[in-house]
Order: structure tokens, then sequence, then C-alpha cells
């Protein structure tokens, strides 16, 4: 693959080709390299190197380290139950198939309609353009959870997931654990993704 579309699968991962409404809005979108042939991979590592996979993308009082603290071994157990599922063993030393990177994003969000959103500038009876207003709109904090899997061989991101939700604070730790659970399941619904020969 060229470092053009290596950086082109990169930059366009967090664009949502296929939203699928999960749990409380979730948006669960997924991505892969149609050149890269997944058949035969069998063991994966973590590449937890110390930087910190934790973002808040806006002035607050969490912490990234209490965020990663509790949040963490949620996300692992959830993509390591996946993984295994489909073949996968984990490896604490040696070298893998491929790395896994995860990136958990927190920040302000907004949704917004328009007057006129869903009807033509011009309807067929006649009415002129109107002035495109904006009639609602909704701020709130989003989390997004990224997913990377890096080829070892190859060494770029071959695969990409993407979880996003609106955050209520008012869930308990159960509730937030479940919600990941179920964001993972739905990210690795069709991985490996088949490799179509050419």
């Amino acid at each position: 693959m060229t470092h053009a579309r290596t950086l082109a699968l990169a930059v366009t991962a967090a664009v949502v080709l296929a939203a699928v409404p999960l749990v409380a809005g979730m948006k669960v979108t997924v991505q892969h390299d149609k050149e890269f042939n997944f058949e035969g991979l069998k063991t994966y590592a973590w590449r937890l190197d110390g930087a910190n996979p934790v973002r808040i993308l806006e002035n607050s009082l969490d912490k990234p380290e209490e965020i990663r603290k509790n949040l963490e071994p949620i996300i692992l157990g959830a993509a390591g139950l996946e993984l295994a599922k489909r073949g996968f063993t984990r490896l604490e030393s040696g070298q893998p198939d491929v790395y896994l990177d995860y990136y958990l994003l927190v920040g302000p969000s907004t949704e917004s309609q328009y007057h006129g959103q869903f009807v033509g500038a011009v309807p067929a009876w006649g009415l002129p353009d109107f002035a495109m207003s904006t009639s609602a709109l909704k701020v709130f904090e989003q989390g997004s959870l990224v997913i990377d899997i890096v080829s070892v061989t190859q060494k770029h991101t071959v695969w990409r997931a993407k979880a996003a939700a609106e955050i209520d604070r008012r869930r308990t730790f159960e509730e937030r654990a479940k919600v990941i659970d179920e964001a993972v399941a739905k990210m690795f619904e069709k991985f490996p993704p088949k490799f179509k020969k050419k």
C-alpha cells in the first residue's frame, strides 16, 4: 500500500461511512484496508506504551489518568472477548501478528436542525427560496472510542472502528461498562473483514 493510501485511510477513518445506531444514540463506524488479508492472523498485543490514550477535548474537571484507570480494563476485556471468539490469542511477550491501539476522546458536540431542512429550496408548488435559519440546537458531551489494528509486517493501520455516543453522567459505573461492552461487540461484529482476491 502506498504512503498516500495509508494516509488516506488514517485521515478518513473518522468520517461516518455507515453509521449504525446502537444504544442511546450510539453510532459505530468501521473501516479497513481492502488490500490487506486478515486470513491466518492469530495473535495480537496491545501497545500500551505509557502514552495516555485518553484525550479531554475541553476544559473539564475530568482527569485522563482516572478515566484510563477506570475504563481501560473494560475496553481491553471487551475487545479481548471478541477477538477470542474469532480465534485470536493475546501475547504478553514476543512478536504478535497485529498490534492494537485504543483512543478515548471526550468533548463537546452539537446537533442542529434548520427551517426547510427536509424540503427542497423551491418545492413543486412554487414557493420562493427562504433563509435556512436554525430552529433547534443541542449541545452535549460526547465520548468516542477508537480501536485500531496495526499490521506488524506492513507497519500501518489496517482496521479502525469508532463508536461515539452522548455521555450521560447519571449512569452508574456498571451501566457505562455495559455500554462499552455492547459498543465493542458491535465494532467487531464483522471482523475479520473478508478479503476479495482480484
